[in-house]
């Protein structure tokens, strides 16, 4: 009878540490060196687990401390690319409407039938320019009605108004010409003096902008500061050495 209770009483092996309900090993009881036994190692399995476990609590504590404000720098930046993209294409859109729109009515100005709307709108680019001008005297009003005239003009009648462009430079020069001869006193029989206009065209990248520039103001300081006529140099005393 004695045998039979003790034979149903279970027995725990003190050397294999036991589970919990999270299975997880718990802490092995201490044992005497005696009673180590020979193929496991319950403390050193155990300090493992334990060192394991705080190194992902460490991990876990500062992924849990830095996913939040990365998350939210994240969502930032998308935001801010999404609104980005999308005023982008909103812009883009816009233009190309613009763009449509211009070249239809410049299409619809140059046609042989729309003449009268073509003179229309000269009319009116000319106005728009003088109302632009209004604040200042009758020189600014007649220059903002000419540059109004003039770019509706090349829109509406490219052809002519490049011919007429280009005889008002030619007499524009020639005139000038004679205007710089008659202030410095140029006789009409003495050498004429002229000025080098350099030739005028829509810089198309930085370098051709600096070259316009420098003929620009090689032009201007010709026609400020002339060459010396011939009667100063022939009247230029000369050092003679004996």
């Amino acid at each position: 009878m004695g045998s039979s209770v003790l034979a149903a009483v279970p027995v725990v092996n003190t050397t294999t540490p036991v589970k919990d309900e999270n299975n997880e090993p718990q802490k092995p009881h201490p044992m005497k060196l005696s009673d180590l036994p020979v193929y496991e190692a319950p403390h050193a399995e155990y300090g493992d687990f334990i060192e394991s476990k705080e190194k992902s609590e460490q991990g876990s504590v500062i992924k849990s401390t830095l996913i939040t404000p990365i998350r939210g720098v994240r969502e930032q930046f998308q935001y801010v690319l999404n609104q980005t993209v999308s005023v982008k294409n909103t812009i883009q859109e816009n233009v190309n409407e613009l763009q449509d729109r211009t070249a239809w009515i410049v299409k619809y100005l140059r046609e042989e039938e729309n003449k009268e709307q073509r003179l229309g709108a000269v009319a009116m680019g000319g106005l728009t320019g003088f109302i632009f001008g209004l604040r200042g005297g009758v020189i600014r009003r007649v220059f903002y009605a000419t540059v109004g005239t003039g770019i509706m003009g090349s829109i509406c009648f490219p052809e002519k108004t490049s011919e007429i462009a280009g005889y008002t430079l030619t007499e524009g020069r020639h005139y000038v010409n004679v205007a710089y001869n008659f202030f410095y006193g140029v006789k009409p029989g003495d050498p004429q003096l002229e000025v080098k206009f350099p030739e005028l065209s829509f810089p198309k990248d930085f370098s051709e902008f600096v070259d316009l520039s420098l003929s620009l103001a090689s032009s201007v300081k010709q026609a400020i500061m002339p060459p010396p006529s011939k009667e100063a140099n022939e009247s230029k005393p000369v050092d003679k050495t004996e």
